[in-house]
């Protein structure tokens, strides 16, 4: 025979009756709703806390990404170069450079540093490779040069 409510009615009423007397019942009854706030407060601030932690945990995850995309291939070319630098000073010297491999390398990095800010530092002019003085014929395509031209 199924109760109203179903079997989860039913150990209430159980435990009620197992209660003895109205003041245990009113007690265990004032408990089970402070345990009730307990847990839903102690819920929202694990949701507040989650909605904190995982953003700022993703930021700080990117960030180290893009700092090692941008600065580990310098590094890394460095390290060789400190690492051939070492293989040459030792007993059997194997690279040409000798203690200047370490040089070598950190002006490598500074050099290809440099390539890329005087690239990105010149003034395109033409319309497909930057630094040219004229424009590539291109059907289909009309720049602001051409735009310009036409009124």
């Amino acid at each position: 025979m199924s109760a109203a409510g179903g079997p989860r009615v039913r150990r209430l009423f159980d435990r009620a009756a197992e209660a003895g007397d109205l003041r245990t019942v009113i007690f265990r009854g004032i408990g089970a709703v402070l345990f009730a706030a307990g847990s839903a407060v102690a819920s929202g601030v694990l949701t507040v806390a989650d909605l904190i932690i995982i953003p700022l945990s993703a930021l700080a995850n990117a960030g180290g990404a893009f700092v090692e995309a941008t600065f580990g291939g310098a590094a890394q070319i460095i390290n060789f170069g400190a690492i051939a630098t070492a293989l040459s000073l030792g007993p059997g010297g194997m690279f040409n450079l000798g203690p200047l491999s370490f040089a070598a390398a950190i002006g490598s990095v500074l050099l290809a540093l440099y390539l890329v800010v005087a690239y990105l530092s010149e003034d395109p002019t033409g319309n497909f490779v930057p630094g040219i003085p004229f424009d590539i014929p291109s059907p289909g395509f009309a720049g602001p040069e051409e735009d310009d031209e036409d009124g």
